[in-house]
């Protein structure tokens, strides 16, 4: 299972299936803070450089919400099924 962070834009056609945390980071420091934390992969290399996948199971996914180059955008045409959401300001 992996840990990643959403880097730009994804759309996943099927389901997303996050097992752990979703982190919704607000601001550069926080995403520091939790990138520190060590594990953590871009999205991209979970999808082969795909921005559109067929489904996704991830353990810990960021989402960069703050104004950035690489702030997240994600679209999930299924369903999706998460355990615990954190907001890290």
């Amino acid at each position: 299972m992996s840990k990643c962070v959403v880097c730009g834009n994804l759309t996943i056609k099927g389901n997303l299936t996050v097992t752990g945390n979703v982190y919704y980071v607000m601001n550069m420091k926080a995403l520091i803070k939790k990138l520190e934390e060590g594990g953590f992969k871009n999205i991209t290399e979970l999808t082969n450089n795909q921005r559109t996948v067929d489904s996704l199971e991830v353990e810990d996914l960021i989402f960069i919400n703050f104004n950035c180059d690489d702030q997240s955008e994600l679209v999930v045409l299924g369903s999706c099924v998460t355990v615990n959401t954190i907001t890290l300001e």
